[in-house]
């Protein structure tokens, strides 16, 4: 596995982007990108030190976004880490005692590679995601 970005839920972007680039040294600032599949929209900060950051909104009912919000609890969402095969690293999740959060599914953000988030035993969220290189990502 290797690491990708950071999730953070924030009920708009634009107030999130504002935020994060006072908070942090903010190097990059990608584009927004609405995907009406996963139900969210969201964009990539990278600071300084090249940690890259996703913003992640509401984009429309049923959105995984708006209870997580409302309930104050797990906005630092995921850790995300692409991985050469999302079905076998799925299973060794799963065998390691991680929970899946919903089937994988096909995200714009990454070309239409599918992406998998899960329920650790320590109770924090991984995402997996298919693996591509720098130039087949959709920044």
């Amino acid at each position: 596995m290797i690491f990708d970005h950071v999730g953070l839920f924030v009920a708009d972007l634009e107030t999130g982007r504002n935020h994060l680039e006072r908070l942090l040294k903010v190097t990059r600032v990608e584009r927004e990108i609405d995907d009406s599949g996963l139900k969210v929209r969201i964009q990539f900060l990278v600071d300084r030190a090249g940690i890259r950051y996703e913003l992640i909104a509401p984009f429309g009912e049923g959105n995984p976004v708006s209870g997580v919000l409302e309930s104050g609890k797990a906005i630092l969402n995921h850790l995300a880490y692409r991985v050469e095969n999302i079905d076998k690293e799925a299973r060794r999740m799963r065998d390691e005692g991680s929970l899946p959060l919903g089937p994988a599914r096909p995200a714009i953000a990454f070309g239409g590679r599918r992406v998998m988030f899960f329920l650790t035993p320590l109770r924090f969220v991984v995402e997996l995601i298919e693996d591509s290189s720098e130039s087949e990502r959709m920044v």
